[in-house]
Formats: structure tokens, C-alpha cells, sequence
């Protein structure tokens, strides 16, 4: 059996049709908000109400049924599958990744990386249908137990807000993974200390101290324009406005 585990609705809606296999759409945010729970917490509790108080909307989403039960359908994929991992180079798309490859630490099966063409390494959505196809048929790369554990340990550390401990795995496996340093780095300068806010906020406050408008459109593609690399979508950008004060 195959399945697809596809890193939102976005690239969901673009999936082709001709790719054979079960779609599993992950729709979480990991990269913002609390991911390590306390012993009487389970991190879906945890997301859910963080979902629910910080985000436009959020209120009005059911976690359980949006979030929760699609990504429970990954611990069911049978011993023996063949798991295709659909995620982008971005921070957002690869703290997802990292999840997940913790999630399937104990399974049995076989499980691929499916990456976007090194020229448009944060899009997807930029791939023809034709060169999706491609991706899968001649792109998917095979991970070993032991990349899998590297990615996997990346999590953890994630979760502990070790950084640095990340930061020396990846610069280890640079080679093997180039845009695992890149996101681990990423991660790093997103940090406030001192009068340093990170470096998504402090841009974003440049990026409207300089804009003509207030309009979020136009900031939230100036943001993308600047900072591909995080990968945030508009309610991650709403929220850090919100946090702000300046919209």
C-alpha cells in the first residue's frame, strides 16, 4: 500500500490525481506555538487550545476533526507501506517533517522524502502537475533508519528548545541534508534576546515602518518576498502583528 502524507490543504489541492495512493493531508503549525506538554497533557490538547486563542478563526475550528484524526490516520498506515513524505525546505514544512518522523519512529515501513525541484525549494504550488508526477517517479529519495533517527532526534531537540544541540546535527549531515542546517539556522535567529525580538519580527517591523499602507496583504507578501525561508503563512504573520501592536 502507499500513502501520501501531504503537508497541508495547498499542496493537497494540486495533488495529482494520477499519483496512485491514500492522501493524508497534515494540517498543523508546529513551528509556532507550545509543543512540549506537561506529563498530565497530551500535545494535541496543547495545540488545540493554543489554535483556538491565538489564531483569527481559531475559535471556530474543530481540532479534533481538522487536525487530530488526520494525523492520528498516520500511526494506523499499515507494516509494510510505503510512506511518501511531501514537504518543502522551510522551517515551517520541516519542523512539520521532523514531527512526524518521530511520530513513525517505531513503524515499519517504508518511508521517502519527497522534496520540491532545488530551483523552488519553499513551493510546491510552482511544480506543474507533470513535474509533481516527476517528484514521485523519479525524486522520492529513500530514507535509511539512520536519517530517519537524525531527523527524528531534530524533533526532540525542538521540542526542548534545544537549538544548538540541533545545530551540531545538522552541520554534521549538512552534506546529506543541505537544507537541514538551513532550517535549523533559521529557527536559531527567530530566538529574542536582549532587545532582539528575532529576526520574523524585527523584519516585519522594518518591512511596515517602511510600507505606505497598513493593508496585511501587502505586508504579508513583502514578509514572504524577505523571509521564504520560514515559511509562515498568514495567521503566523497575523499573530506576530497582533503581538506587535502595529496592525
Amino acid at each position: 500500500m502507499i500513502f501520501h502524507i501531504l503537508n497541508g490543504d495547498a499542496l493537497a489541492e494540486i495533488f495529482p490525481k494520477s499519483i496512485p495512493g491514500e492522501r493524508i493531508i497534515f494540517r498543523e503549525c508546529l513551528i509556532d506555538g507550545p509543543v512540549n506538554p506537561t506529563p498530565t497533557q497530551e500535545l494535541w490538547q496543547v495545540r488545540a487550545e493554543f489554535i483556538q486563542q491565538n489564531y483569527s478563526g481559531g475559535e471556530k475550528v474543530d481540532y479534533r476533526k481538522n487536525s487530530y484524526e488526520e494525523i492520528l490516520k498516520i500511526k494506523f498506515i499499515p507494516s509494510g507501506a510505503k510512506i511518501y513524505l511531501w514537504f518543502e525546505e522551510d522551517l515551517f514544512c520541516q519542523v512539520n517533517l521532523w514531527f512526524i518522523l518521530n511520530y513513525l519512529k517505531d513503524h515499519h515501513a517504508e518511508v521517502f522524502l519527497v522534496l520540491p525541484y532545488p530551483d523552488s525549494p519553499y513551493h510546491f504550488s510552482e511544480l506543474k502537475e507533470s513535474e509533481l508526477v516527476d517528484s514521485y517517479d523519479t525524486k522520492a529519495h529513500a530514507l535509511n533508519v539512520k536519517e530517519m533517527e537524525i531527523l527524528a532526534r531534530i524533533w526532540i531537540h525542538f521540542q526542548k528548545e534545544e537549538v544548538y544541540e540541533a545545530h551540531k546535527i545538522a552541520s554534521v549531515f549538512q552534506e546529506r541534508f543541505p537544507f537541514l542546517k538551513l532550517a535549523v539556522e533559521a529557527w536559531r535567529d527567530m530566538i529574542p534576546f536582549g532587545d532582539f525580538l528575532g529576526k520574523p519580527k524585527t523584519v516585519l517591523t522594518e518591512i511596515i515602518k517602511k510600507s505606505s499602507s497598513n493593508d496585511f496583504g501587502t505586508i504579508f507578501k513583502e514578509f514572504q518576498k524577505q523571509l521564504p525561508e520560514y515559511g509562515f503563512g498568514d495567521l503566523q504573520v497575523k499573530r506576530m502583528c497582533g503581538e506587535l501592536g502595529i496592525i
